[in-house]
């Protein structure tokens, strides 16, 4: 994992964990004004970096993240937002509780079991995007069961994505994210958490459900009009704004 700070070291430290197959560069862009306020973290999953072994799994990668807060901020920071899969890691961080995350925000968090096979046929729609630049019909369709509109999402997603993934880091990552399960252990988190998904995401409210059934401190704000990805990468300068109210 490779972990990227920008912003003063005076500041309050946030962790910023990007979406499925990003290039946290772009995630970056679109949150970069946050640095005036913060100390941004920002890693960058194994699998998804210039010189990177392949993608491994969700708890080793937390398992990284909290080794490097623990050595680096002595195991607590300020706050932690993550879009996508990174909500999905922020999750996975809430369950180990092994570190202290202050406020955390999850922007489109899908744990909503979906299954082998539609991990599987995503893996291959995404291999085929990465290999070959070509946006299969099928891919329209997953789309518009996230709330986006496709030609919208396939501009952002050939802008954002890291495309130099190996085929194995894309099959262990689509794997691990389409048979993620929440486990009861995030009961046990005390941690303030912050729901935010578009009225257009009924894979991210049914996710929500799902947590709010362990979740003992926790608000819910779901943005009428809004698909998957669309606060962040269409809005990033309010999302940064809202971001910046919400943890304080």
């Amino acid at each position: 994992m490779l972990f990227n700070e920008f912003g003063s070291k005076e500041n309050p430290a946030v962790l910023l964990l990007h979406g499925m197959m990003q290039d946290w560069h772009s995630e970056y862009e679109f949150l970069k004004p946050l640095g005036k306020y913060y100390r941004l973290i920002i890693p960058a999953q194994d699998g998804f970096y210039e010189g990177s072994g392949n993608f491994t799994s969700f708890a080793d990668q937390a398992r990284q993240i909290e080794e490097y807060v623990c050595k680096n901020y002595s195991g607590k920071i300020h706050g932690a937002y993550g879009a996508s899969q990174g909500g999905l890691m922020l999750t996975e961080l809430l369950t180990r509780n092994k570190i202290d995350m202050g406020k955390v925000i999850m922007d489109g968090c899908y744990v909503a079991h979906q299954g082998k096979i539609a991990g599987w046929v995503t893996y291959k729609m995404f291999c085929k995007i990465k290999n070959e630049g070509k946006f299969p019909l099928s891919m329209h369709i997953t789309m518009k069961l996230m709330g986006t509109d496709p030609e919208d999402m396939k501009n952002a997603l050939m802008a954002d994505l890291y495309l130099k993934a190996s085929d194995e880091s894309v099959r262990r990552n689509f794997m691990e994210n389409y048979t993620y399960h929440t486990r009861p252990e995030i009961a046990k988190t005390k941690t303030k958490v912050y729901l935010w998904c578009g009225s257009k995401e009924p894979y991210a409210i049914k996710s929500h459900n799902i947590l709010k059934k362990y979740l003992e401190n926790y608000e819910e704000d779901i943005m009428t009009g809004y698909g998957h990805g669309d606060f962040l990468m269409k809005h990033s300068a309010e999302c940064c704004e809202k971001i910046r109210k919400t943890l304080g």
